[in-house]
């Protein structure tokens, strides 16, 4: 019989107490705040940064935890960081020391927050990133094997949150503004846009710093959208529904 670590049983509770607090569906800056404190706080986590996926290929702040000045780390482009944003297009999740290879995967202004390591995580739903959580701590990270899956199933368990608020809390916060909502993302729009002007899903991904795949599920998730299954009947549905322009 293999033995069960002693540290397990304490990461249980930690993803117990993160479960529970997902049915209060707090706030981004609630769960950063928790991330810090209660979850990753005995492997000497320092900073926790939440960026939503933006279009045009950038990272936008939406919450962070123990960051001297947001300013510095408000938006990434990933043109700029083609190694995050090969760790972001393969949708799974990096684990990087200091040195080298930390240093190709985030930018300068996050490298004075990270003394041991970092880990890098989508927050996918239905395979699209939609959000990015980055991680940073005072030491190496655990040895232990189950120490990534346990960092699995913390993001298994925001991602659930994701679904659970049907999206970003930007996309929420319009409807309550009273903007107007078309049901798409704003990356889902410039897709739109792309194949209305006859562009391909990759010279749409090209366009907006994605990957070729992400584009293709963004296609899908439109076609399911508008109950059609070619890109001709899309951009028909979507000019009679009055979300394109002719």
């Amino acid at each position: 019989m293999v033995p069960i670590s002693k540290d397990v049983p304490d990461r249980v509770e930690r993803l117990t107490l993160l479960a529970q607090s997902l049915v209060r569906t707090p706030k981004w800056d609630e769960l950063t705040r928790l991330l810090a404190l209660r979850i990753f706080d005995s492997w000497s986590c320092e900073t926790v940064m939440l960026f939503t996926v933006k279009a045009q290929g950038k990272l936008t702040l939406t919450s962070c935890y123990g960051v001297s000045d947001a300013n510095v780390v408000h938006e990434i482009v990933l043109s700029d960081h083609p190694a995050l944003s090969s760790v972001l297009s393969k949708g799974g999740i990096s684990w990087g020391e200091s040195g080298a290879r930390l240093g190709r995967l985030i930018p300068s202004s996050l490298h004075p927050s990270v003394r041991g390591a970092v880990v890098i995580a989508p927050l996918n739903r239905v395979t699209i990133p939609e959000q990015v959580l980055i991680l940073t701590f005072a030491q190496p990270l655990p040895e232990n094997p189950a120490s990534e899956p346990f960092v699995r199933a913390v993001v298994s368990l925001l991602e659930l949150r994701l679904a659970m608020m049907g999206g970003t809390d930007l996309r929420r916060s319009a409807d309550e503004n009273g903007e107007e909502h078309t049901g798409f993302s704003e990356r889902q729009m410039l897709v739109l846009q792309g194949i209305r002007d006859g562009m391909t899903n990759r010279s749409i991904a090209e366009q907006l710093g994605f990957s070729e795949s992400t584009i293709r599920q963004e296609t899908l998730r439109i076609y399911q959208a508008l109950g059609v299954n070619s890109r001709g009947d899309a951009v028909s549905v979507a000019q009679g529904e009055g979300l394109l322009t002719s």
